[in-house]
């Protein structure tokens, strides 16, 4: 029983890695709960990032938006691009 509660809590896991990275957490905690956790976090951590749905997320919870010079990622109080070293408070929040 103690064995079955462990799988179900590695799949979870394994769920939500793979939702932060942009992956479906769903559909990964149910490969990890059919085939195996650890087969399932393995092929979480080698898949890439899905680098738009990340930083949609990143906008959509206010904590970062786009530079319009460079259209990289800073956080929403910034006033200066930290890779473009764009002034920011010249470009109003969208």
């Amino acid at each position: 029983m103690f064995v079955v509660v462990l799988w179900i809590v590695f799949s979870i896991l394994v769920g939500l890695l793979a939702s932060s990275k942009g992956r479906s957490g769903f559909l990964f905690f149910f490969l990890a709960l059919i085939l195996s956790p650890v087969i399932g976090l393995i092929i979480a951590l080698v898949m890439p990032k899905n680098n738009e749905l990340v930083e949609a997320r990143a906008i959509e919870t206010g904590g970062m938006r786009k530079c319009p010079s460079c259209a990289e990622l800073v956080k929403s109080e910034a006033k200066i691009c930290k890779h473009c070293q764009s002034d920011l408070n010249t470009h109003p929040i969208p």
